[in-house]
């Protein structure tokens, strides 16, 4: 016989194989097959990442910091070096022309002081020999030092001299010493004869002393009017006190050299130009000075002298310290941020991916679904946790869902098969039955007795006593037929029982065998058992859970777990009610306990109710015994106790005696 309900989509038996749990569902019009491994290997992988995260960002801010750094090399090294260089050939330009301009200065310093002499009315009076005594006040050794003079001279207006003299280290010396202004040279007639009031003549001559500034101006009448009375001539030789002087009020380390038939131009110019072009200064560089050079020329604008300039080269040094700081601090730099952004992105992205893979490895490894990441974080990592979460979230309920689901479907389907083979047992059974029935209740239309008291009558007539004798004779042979079909009947009954029994001890055979184990926190699983406690209007329960029930794991068949705490707190709750107090608590906590060297948690369920005594713990997990006034079946504790074994845990009853509460300690492996 079949099971009525199970004929269009048969649903077959849970099968365990390995840790994995196959069932097949009936959906609609088909067939859906479904593997659940509480491992869930089939889903996650076991392999790792060949190249990590935190490797390839290192590798890339390696290559950035080195491509930074050669960037700023290179810019550095044909930018910002060339600029200092460049820079110090400008400040090299500078020191030379500012040398130069201090020469020019002094020159135009000695045609103002020239100036002054030649516009003097007593210095015309004296050249005209109307003032002799000029020479006795004013032309003195004091004057020529106190004007810081070489030369002076005085002409008149026939280019012949009046008054002259030339000091040189610290002795007084005649015009002739000079070498240029002796009568009917070029120098004489360009320095000495003048045909204009206003006109005179300032610059650099040759000397056989040196070179010389000099200034020759017309002497005049203060206001400017002549004729013109003669020439007056100032000269400042360029010797080693000039340049000592030229150096302190420049700052410059300068120095010249006269040009003269020993000295080859050629190298610095190859003509004179003019000193207020670039292009009139040479710079020869040297690892510690600038050497810049110019061409200073004569009144008859011939080569001179060469003027050099020393610049040292703290500009470039400094550009070198810039260079090589900048470069160091770059470096420096370029490490701290590679560090620190190394450190940011590991404490930023690596290190939640690893606790996301760690995570995704502990579900992986224990197969609780269960645990979360909770990350509170707002940026993509923080969604993808969370998203992950929910996944997990959603993959836990569905199993769990699917786990009870199969857990009853197996049992259903276990029940109705067992029915289906029972009732295919109990049929011959119950026809055997029957007929038995019906051979024991055929005698009873028999009068035997009846036949057997005429038979004692002594009058009863021959011929009717045969007939009596004849039906005795019949009815005894018809009861041993029937009694021999009776114990057919009665054996094919026997053996039909005994198949029954064979059925329910391989379905208690098949009952024993181990669960699938899981992990999972004790803490929500005793929140969702309590919800079998009943809300009484007679009897208020207070449930009390110490907090650290959450940090406690075990590992056990969850569904079965579940139906073992349920009984046993509505088991609790019952017993409150028998005291028939209106109030009562069931206080639930939880140890870490060593039984044997296994690593197990106690969890203690204590009630308030009406106790037990000594008598009763020593019974109370056995088949068929129970508490309650003999109106229960006496199957739930003692199921608990048989369900928990199979989870290599166990379950202990105590009670301080009747009215005093009881304890049920429940003992599942740590997870």
């Amino acid at each position: 016989m079949k099971s009525p309900g199970i004929a269009k989509h048969p649903v077959k038996p849970i099968s365990w194989k390995a840790d994995c749990i196959t069932s097949t569902v009936p959906v609609a019009d088909y067939t859906l097959r479904l593997t659940l491994c509480p491992n869930i290997r089939s889903i996650m992988s076991n392999t790792s990442a060949t190249k990590s995260v935190q490797g390839k960002m290192t590798m890339t801010l390696l290559v950035v910091v080195t491509a930074l750094a050669l960037l700023s090399f290179g810019t550095l090294q044909k930018v910002v070096a060339p600029a200092f260089d460049k820079l110090e050939l400008e400040h090299a330009r500078t020191d030379l022309v500012r040398a130069q301009k201090a020469i020019q200065n002094d020159l135009d310093n000695l045609s103002a002081i020239a100036g002054d002499w030649g516009l003097w009315d007593d210095a015309y009076d004296y050249v005209t020999g109307e003032y002799p005594y000029f020479a006795e006040s004013n032309l003195v050794r004091p004057t020529l030092t106190n004007l810081d003079l070489n030369l002076l001279a005085v002409y008149d207006a026939d280019a012949s001299i009046v008054w002259g003299r030339v000091e040189h280290a610290d002795a007084i010396l005649g015009i002739e010493s000079l070498q240029v202004l002796e009568p009917e040279t070029e120098t004489a007639e360009y320095l000495i004869t003048h045909t204009e009031l206003d006109a005179h003549t300032d610059g650099l001559i040759g000397t056989a002393l040196g070179p010389m500034l000099i200034s020759s101006w017309p002497v005049t009448r203060s206001d400017g009017t002549g004729p013109i009375a003669g020439t007056m001539i100032m000269g400042q030789l360029l010797d080693q006190d000039r340049r000592d002087s030229l150096r302190q009020r420049t700052e410059v380390q300068l120095s010249w050299q006269t040009i003269d038939t020993d000295t080859t131009v050629e190298p610095y110019f190859t003509m004179p130009l003019n000193m207020s072009s670039d292009s009139s200064i040479h710079h020869e560089t040297t690892t510690d000075t600038i050497n810049s050079t110019g061409l200073l020329v004569d009144l008859f604008n011939k080569p001179l002298m060469i003027l050099q300039v020393s610049s040292p080269r703290n500009i470039s040094a400094l550009g070198k310290s810039t260079v090589n700081g900048a470069l160091l601090f770059l470096a420096v730099a370029g490490v701290i941020v590679a560090i620190v952004a190394g450190l940011l992105l590991r404490r930023m992205i690596v290190l939640p991916l690893e606790g996301l893979a760690s995570h995704i490895t502990g579900i992986r490894k224990s197969g609780d679904l269960s645990q979360r990441l909770d990350e509170s974080r707002n940026d993509e990592i923080g969604s993808l946790a969370r998203q992950f979460d929910k996944l997990t979230a959603e993959v836990h309920d569905a199993r769990m869902q699917l786990l009870d689901q199969s857990f009853k479907a197996g049992k259903a389907d276990a029940a109705a098969e067992v029915m289906h083979n029972i009732r295919n047992a109990m049929t011959p059974l119950v026809n055997g039955l029957d007929r038995l029935a019906k051979n024991f209740t055929a005698t009873t239309t028999l009068r035997v007795g009846q036949a057997t008291d005429e038979l004692g009558d002594p009058d009863c007539a021959e011929d009717r006593r045969e007939k009596l004798v004849t039906y005795v004779q019949s009815a005894f042979a018809h009861v041993q037929a029937t009694n021999e079909d009776a114990v057919e009947n009665l054996a094919i009954a026997t053996k039909q029982a005994h198949q029954v029994e064979a059925i329910l001890a391989d379905q208690a055979k098949h009952a024993r065998v181990k669960p699938i184990l899981e992990d999972f926190d004790l803490g929500k699983l005793i929140e969702e058992a309590a919800l079998v406690i009943p809300k009484s209007d007679d009897t208020d329960i207070d449930l009390l859970m110490e907090p650290e029930l959450n940090n406690f794991r075990v590992r056990g068949h969850r569904v079965g777990v579940l139906q073992v705490l349920g009984n046993v707190m509505l088991n609790a709750f019952e017993s409150i009610e028998r005291t028939d107090e209106t109030c009562g608590n069931i206080a639930v906590s939880a140890t870490n306990e060593t039984i044997e060297d296994k690593q197990l948690v106690r969890l203690t369920i204590k009630d308030n109710g009406c106790g037990f005594d000594d008598a009763v713990r020593k019974e109370i997990f056995r088949r068929g015994f129970s508490s309650k006034d003999g109106h229960m079946s006496g199957l739930g504790l003692h199921w608990c106790a048989n369900a928990l074994a199979t989870m290599d845990g166990g379950i202990q009853a105590e009670s301080s005696g009747p009215g005093l509460g009881a304890e049920i300690h429940v003992l599942l492996p740590a997870a």
